[in-house]
């Protein structure tokens, strides 16, 4: 279903079906998507995805990214967190994908902390929810 999304040339269901891709851990669904990746890119060339505030290309962009990156074994996906600002630790942490540390206000003041560690490579991260008109977090590795 995702990959008939991507490449319906609905900029609707490409987004949505981009917003998943995006934030996809399952090994089988990354390895059934990833090889499509060129084409996927290729159909949606042109195609209006609109946005408010931020383009939806950049889920698009996102999602070709972590298709491409799993499809050469680059590494933990954990490290393609600080370019899709739409990872909330908080998700992360229900799908079993990181595991809290601790929780304690921004440096800055603004919104919430949180230390988390990936449970596949045990690289340490902080999320900072830097929500403003969207919510959004800011990844360091740590």
């Amino acid at each position: 279903m995702l990959l008939q999304d991507l490449l319906s040339r609905d900029g609707a269901r490409i987004t949505d079906a981009a917003r998943t891709v995006a934030r996809l851990f399952s090994a089988s669904s990354l390895d059934a998507l990833a090889v499509h990746a060129a084409l996927i890119e290729q159909r949606c060339q042109g195609i209006a995805l609109g946005g408010m505030l931020i383009s939806n290309q950049a889920h698009l962009k996102a999602a070709l990214q972590r298709l491409r990156y799993w499809q050469a074994r680059q590494g933990c996906l954990c490290a393609l967190n600080p370019d899709y600002p739409f990872f909330d630790p908080r998700r992360l942490l229900e799908q079993g994908q990181m595991q809290l540390l601790s929780v304690q206000d921004a440096e800055d003041g603004w919104g919430d902390c949180h230390t988390v560690a990936c449970v596949q490579c045990a690289q340490h991260w902080q999320a900072i929810d830097r929500e403003y008109h969207y919510p959004w977090w800011e990844w360091q590795a740590i």
